[in-house]
């Protein structure tokens, strides 16, 4: 059960923002959105497709949990102000039960997550058969709504982000402070991963990491077993969580001294992260914040990795609104979490210096404390 003190905050901002919007309830069914509102976790549980969890929240009247009929005794314990139905997958589907509570709700369209950056925990058939059991038409997307509830996090969340954070800029500098030549990407990966659960990460969510001329392609992709080799530069990527609570961020360290040209690339993604961190400010538009980043680029004269975007929040969810984007229209507020990660693709490697940072009443917090310069080593 992780942060009980703030559940009862959540449920009612929730339930405030449904009667804003004159719906009668909304219905979660997604790992993240599920734990927000409990403070369950069932890791195990939802590792797999086999079983669902969903939380039915009416504008009145309890919570309504449904849940699979092993951990309904544990649920019941821990929030005892709940109502807990149990069902018995995978040999029976959630859809009647969860139908049944949707249609008990008595007036109002019903939100569900339907909307960008969320992925429902049930089926699409199961939808199907909730919407038909129901016979509601007003099924609304319940997204929004709740991203702009979790964008904003408490100190324990801010908390849980910075513990992952210490944790990968740790590794980062013990990682490479024992060198990288003659060992494989998947040995450095090894090392990287150890060494953050050693100090202080709950979990290892991933390791991305490439190496060496052709492979500079490669930012998202799991580790080889080639061999790190003098003059190559070895790159990573870390999902770490804890508490349930996501950091991400790279590092990049070369097998020997770093070249002229390495150190200017590196330099520039540096100074054009920083132009970034210094606007993430209550009241800042994020899409002011990456147009800040794009000149800074362009008046160093260096092209920058095109993914859709130069950032994105961070908190359950490895990635999460707003993005750091010109597209977007949010506007930063104190205790909004985002990264800031220009990045910079190019024959001699990966040049990123991605920050975890923490937006406040007064000058922003920055959580990922390794050194963003290239590491010799």
């Amino acid at each position: 059960m992780e942060y009980l003190e703030e559940i009862d905050q959540r449920q009612e901002e929730v339930r405030t923002a449904l009667a804003g919007r004159g719906w009668g309830g909304g219905v979660v069914t997604s790992q993240q959105n599920f734990t927000y509102l409990t403070g369950l976790r069932f890791d195990a549980l939802v590792s797999s497709a086999a079983r669902s969890l969903a939380c039915v929240v009416p504008v009145e009247g309890p919570l309504h949990l449904i849940v699979p009929e092993f951990v309904s005794g544990e649920v019941g314990e821990v929030l005892p102000d709940v109502v807990v139905t149990a069902y018995d997958p995978p040999r029976e589907a959630i859809d009647e039960t969860l139908g049944r509570i949707i249609a008990a709700i008595p007036k109002g369209p019903v939100g569900w997550e339907t909307g960008p950056e969320s992925r429902a925990g049930v089926t699409l058939g199961s939808a199907d058969a909730v919407r038909a059991a129901t016979g509601r038409d007003g099924i609304e997307d319940l997204s929004g709504l709740l991203w702009e509830i979790r964008m904003r996090k408490s100190p324990a969340e801010i908390a849980a982000i910075a513990k992952a954070s210490r944790a990968g800029s740790l590794a980062f500098e013990a990682t490479y402070a024992n060198g990288i030549v003659g060992r494989s990407e998947r040995e450095i990966a090894r090392r990287l991963a150890l060494s953050a659960l050693e100090n202080g990460a709950e979990r290892v969510e991933w390791v991305a990491s490439t190496s060496g001329a052709g492979s500079y392609h490669r930012f998202v992709s799991a580790p080889r077993e080639r061999i790190v080799e003098p003059g190559d530069l070895f790159w990573a990527d870390v999902g770490l969580t804890s508490g349930g609570y996501w950091t991400d961020f790279c590092r990049a360290a070369t097998a020997g001294p770093v070249s002229g040209e390495r150190a200017s690339l590196q330099a520039s993604v540096v100074e054009a992260t920083a132009v970034g961190v210094a606007r993430c400010r209550p009241g800042m538009r994020v899409s002011d914040v990456a147009a800040a980043i794009r000149r800074k680029m362009a008046d160093l004269g260096v092209e920058g990795l095109d993914y859709g975007r130069l950032g994105h929040g961070i908190g359950l969810s490895s990635t999460e609104p707003p993005s750091i984007a010109e597209w977007d229209p949010t506007i930063l507020a104190a205790g909004m979490v985002v990264t800031i990660e220009p990045a910079v693709s190019h024959p001699t490697g990966i040049y990123c210096a991605e920050q975890v940072v923490v937006v406040t009443d007064g000058e922003p917090v920055v959580l990922t404390t390794a050194s963003s310069l290239l590491t010799p080593t």
